[in-house]
């Protein structure tokens, strides 16, 4: 009995000491799954580095030149049917449990420019008539002031019919809860206003709470105008939306940006230029008003033309491709500006000889390789 007894005693503490070494290991297996995966705010070259690969197999020819290579730690999964103005998009995975939406930029096809071209604005919220049967609603942006670039709200309408059940799926049949999406040039600016209508939905309880998105725009066009950039930018407030620009690219300059006394918060100087003048004298009021009238009105009718041009007139085509579409009203407005978080590209004279300006080829400074090459220098590196 007196041998039983410590022998008893040290195979209950043995027993009581494995059973907390075990119920520590599973706390600590328990708080790496949990964490497994998740995506962090902010500019990481690798990250972007295997977006652009993944990105570069939206693109079915090859390219003289370009060396970048395959994705490494994604596979796709899903790539969805092509829509009327050419739009389309992948879906990958890695093994972190992260899916990538990618959005295919322009292609070479005459519809796929016209959605570019279409470069008239329309308020941030309402409804597009696609086709008698398709009643697109979308909420962009709070402000009643924000506006948005019709082409590519179109474009991002088509892609959202498959995009969002999607997204549903897999958060929740699959668990997923973290979404990287991904778009250059065109399907850069297709994926601002992707993110903002998967806010809206969210809000509204048609998409799940709680999942992680982070957006990468590579090469981008200016999608809004200021008040949607504004609200664009307080979403992804912390580091959540990235754009990534190569300063010698010209796609990042457009559309074309016209600021009008219109564009300004209601509360500015310029809005009512007699209260202003009211206690000058009345030659000073009527030279400062002849001024402000030669400044004032060539803005206004560059918009008004911009809204002729590349609103009514392009219209006209793109009903080709959407022969129900009716023409929405249009917003007085062409203050496109930038979204996201800029991470600049910075050409240097290694760069420029490998990359040589040709006018005969204008994409030079715009495709996935500058980029890849700029990025994988001037960050990856450090």
């Amino acid at each position: 009995m007196m041998l039983y007894y410590p022998i008893k005693c040290t195979l209950h503490h043995l027993y009581t000491t494995t059973k907390h070494i075990l119920l520590y290991i599973l706390l600590l297996l328990s708080l790496s799954i949990n964490t497994y995966g998740q995506l962090k705010p902010g500019f990481d070259s690798k990250e972007y580095l295997e977006l652009l690969r993944i990105s570069r197999k939206q693109m079915d020819t090859v390219i003289k030149g370009d060396k970048v290579p395959q994705p490494m730690d994604h596979r796709m999964v899903y790539r969805s049917a092509v829509g009327p103005l050419q739009n389309r998009w992948d879906l990958w995975v890695d093994n972190n449990h992260t899916a990538v939406i990618s959005i295919r930029g322009t292609t070479g096809s005459q519809v796929s420019w016209l959605e570019n071209f279409y470069a008239a604005m329309v308020p941030a919220v309402g409804q597009l008539h696609i086709n008698d049967t398709t009643n697109f609603a979308y909420h962009l942006a709070n402000n009643p002031k924000a506006t948005v670039h019709i082409g590519w709200l179109l474009g991002m309408a088509d892609l959202s019919k498959t995009i969002i059940p999607k997204i549903r799926e897999l958060a929740v049949q699959q668990g997923i809860k973290n979404f990287i999406i991904m778009g250059h040039s065109q399907g850069a600016a297709i994926v601002y206003l992707l993110r903002s209508h998967i806010d809206w939905l969210e809000k509204s309880g048609q998409l799940p709470t709680g999942l992680t998105y982070k957006t990468y725009c590579s090469a981008p066009p200016k999608p809004g105008n200021t008040y949607y950039g504004y609200d664009f930018d307080y979403l992804t407030r912390g580091g959540w939306a990235i754009s990534v620009i190569n300063a010698a690219d010209w796609v990042p300059e457009t559309p074309f940006s016209i600021q009008t006394i219109n564009d300004f918060n209601s509360l500015n100087p310029f809005a009512n230029i007699n209260s202003a003048l009211k206690s000058q004298s009345f030659f000073v009021k009527l030279y400062v008003k002849h001024i402000y009238n030669r400044l004032k009105k060539p803005a206004e009718r560059a918009v008004k033309n911009n809204e002729k041009y590349l609103g009514h007139m392009v219209y006209k085509f793109i009903k080709k491709s959407l022969p129900q579409f009716k023409e929405p009203d249009y917003a007085p407005n062409n203050l496109f500006v930038h979204c996201g978080t800029p991470v600049i590209l910075m050409p240097d004279d290694g760069y420029r000889k490998l990359f040589p300006d040709n006018p005969k080829n204008v994409f030079t400074h715009h495709m996935f390789w500058p980029y890849y090459y700029l990025a994988e220098k001037e960050y990856a590196t450090k």
